[in-house]
This record gives structure tokens, C-alpha cells and sequence, in this order.
């Protein structure tokens, strides 16, 4: 998850919020398909996974499941180092789940572990914006052990990739950190999982905080393609669009909101949601809680006292 400062309207609004609103995010199953979400004002059910700690949490759930369960992958990010990393968790059909573990970790921030299956094989594309490529990483032993075996797109920041199959190629949705995390969507298109990926002839394709960024795995139903994407428009993280995708081609893209999802209303996690993911017969979804907590205060603070200072040192020694 990367979160842009820009998604708070004003300098005002974002020091209220770095100095007093602490952002715990988790994640939940919902035992439906992802197209449970189609219909209108859908509640669903969810069962929320133990919290994974004081000073770290954890979205941007994708899963791989088999008879026995599924496997949970995340960001689990640390309010300390300020950095994610690619955790999984076990979750049995019946029993509780396992401790996070971390499956990859880089010396940059990593989040948005996209899974996909093909021809045997399982595959993590996550978002690596700070390296500044995306990339495609594959299971040696899968959950735990994971080798990265291309660079699909260099020289991009990009954010949330989200890769799928359909009607034959390869594409690839994403935002751009450089151009507005939330505001700008790009498309890439492949004949091979492994590239070469082309762009878009019209990128970005798609331009505006509401219903524009990736959240999430695109499914198809009743013959339409479906694109989970953030509502920012207000706050970061507030809420889901699913677009009804209408042109998908190297040359066309159009789309058009045909559901909003709500935050969970009922439940400790009400004050946002910003990744939808398909694992078989269940979805896998974030929630938010927004709380104040008195060590992360104490940080902005000083950290805002750091800034103050150093604006004011060079007026100090000016001559």
C-alpha cells in the first residue's frame, strides 16, 4: 500500500492526521465470491483475523487456497521503519490461523502481493515503487520461498500492478507514483505472462481519484469484466468502485462505475476499505480503523519538531 500525502486535501488537514489519526488497517474473509459484491448494498459476513500487533498492520490481502484452506498473502507494514514487506499467514477451513511470516523482503517497501497461478507455477507481482520497476517473482516453495525471475516493466514507479488474463493476452493495470498514485491509471499488454509488455497507446488511460486505482483482482461475470479500483476522491483508502470494464484492446479503454462498496459498518474496521480479492468461492478484503494512539503521536511530533528546526537553522546562521 502506498498512501500519497496528497490524498489529504490540505497542509492543515495533513498535519491533523499525521499528528492524531492512526491508520490500522486488517484484513478479513467474506465465505461468498467475489461477484457477492455486484449486488446492490451487499453485506456480507466478514470474519476479521487476529490484529498482527502493536505498531504494525496489515492490507492488501490475495490468496492462493486449496482443500484445506488458503494461504494469505499482505502487506504487513511496521510504523516504526516506515517500511511493508510481503507476509503470509495460514488460514484453515476449520482451525485458527497461523502467525505471519515473512515470504519477501527487500531494502525498499514492498506491498499489494498480486498472486496469480499459470501453467503450474505461482507468481507474486508486488508493488515496488521505491525500485522503481514492477516485477514478476515466482514460488520456489511455495508460501515461503520466492525467487525474483524478471523485471516486467523498468524504469516506472508503478503502484497497486495488478496482472490478469483475458480473451487471450496478458494485461496489466496500475497507477504511477510520479504522475498521482490515485489519479492516473495505466495499461500494459502482453501475448506472454513474461513480456514483452507494451503500453497502452492512450496512457494513462484513465485520469481522476474516484474509481481509478487498482484494488484488487478484476473477475469476469455473466460475460463482463469487472475492475475493482479505490475511491479517493475523498479520503485515501475511503471506499471500492467496481467498474464494468466496456473496451479492453491495445488501442481502446472504457469503463463505467457499475457498483460502490461501503466500508464494513458492522465491525471494529468501519473507516475504510481499499482491496477486493477473489480466492475461489471466497473474497478476501481490508478494512480500516482509524484510532489515536499515543506512541505514534509522540513520533509525528517529534519528527514535526525535526521539521520546524530545520527550517528555522538556516535562518539562524544567515548573515
Amino acid at each position: 500500500m502506498y498512501l500519497p500525502m496528497g490524498g489529504v486535501k490540505n497542509a492543515s488537514a495533513r498535519r491533523f492526521h499525521e499528528f492524531f489519526c492512526h491508520q490500522d488497517w486488517n484484513i478479513g474473509i467474506v465465505r461468498d465470491p467475489i461477484q457477492v459484491f455486484l449486488e446492490p448494498d451487499a453485506r456480507p459476513e466478514v470474519h476479521w483475523l487476529p490484529p498482527p500487533g502493536r505498531g504494525r498492520f496489515v492490507a492488501d490481502p490475495f490468496g492462493i487456497a486449496d482443500d484445506e484452506g488458503v494461504s494469505v498473502f499482505c502487506e504487513e507494514y511496521d510504523y516504526q521503519s516506515h517500511k511493508g514487506v510481503i507476509s503470509w499467514t495460514r488460514v484453515p477451513r476449520n482451525g485458527p490461523p497461523s502467525s505471519w511470516k515473512v515470504a519477501i523482503e527487500r531494502p525498499f517497501h514492498m506491498s499489494y502481493p498480486y498472486l496469480l497461478e499459470w501453467e503450474g507455477e505461482v507468481y507474486c507481482v508486488p508493488e515496488t515503487h521505491e525500485a522503481r520497476e514492477i516485477s514478476l517473482h515466482r514460488a520456489n516453495q511455495f508460501p515461503a520461498r520466492w525467487t525474483k525471475v524478471k523485471t516486467l516493466v523498468p524504469n516506472f514507479a508503478g503502484v497497486d500492478p495488478t496482472v490478469f488474463h483475458h480473451q487471450g493476452r496478458w494485461w496489466m493495470t496500475c497507477g504511477d507514483a510520479d504522475t498521482g498514485a490515485n489519479e492516473t491509471l495505466f495499461v500494459w499488454h502482453a501475448r506472454e505472462l513474461g513480456g514483452p509488455w507494451e503500453p497502452h497507446v492512450k496512457n494513462p488511460v484513465k485520469r481522476g481519484r474516484n474509481g481509478t486505482r487498482p484494488a484488487g483482482t478484476p473477475f469476469e461475470y455473466h460475460g463482463q469484466l469487472y475492475r475493482p479500483a479505490m475511491d479517493s476522491s475523498r479520503t485515501y483508502g475511503r471506499r471500492i468502485v467496481l467498474n464494468r470494464v466496456r473496451k479492453l484492446t491495445p488501442t481502446e479503454f472504457e469503463e463505467e462505475p457499475a457498483e460502490i462498496i461501503e466500508p464494513f459498518a458492522k465491525g471494529p474496521y468501519r473507516d475504510g476499505i481499499h482491496t477486493l480479492s477473489a480466492v475461489g468461492d471466497i473474497t478476501l478484503v481490508d478494512g480500516l480503523r482509524i484510532t489515536f494512539e499515543k506512541s505514534e503521536f509522540d513520533r509525528a511530533a517529534k519528527n514535526g519538531l525535526r521539521e520546524f528546526l530545520g527550517v528555522l537553522t538556516p535562518l539562524w546562521h544567515k548573515e
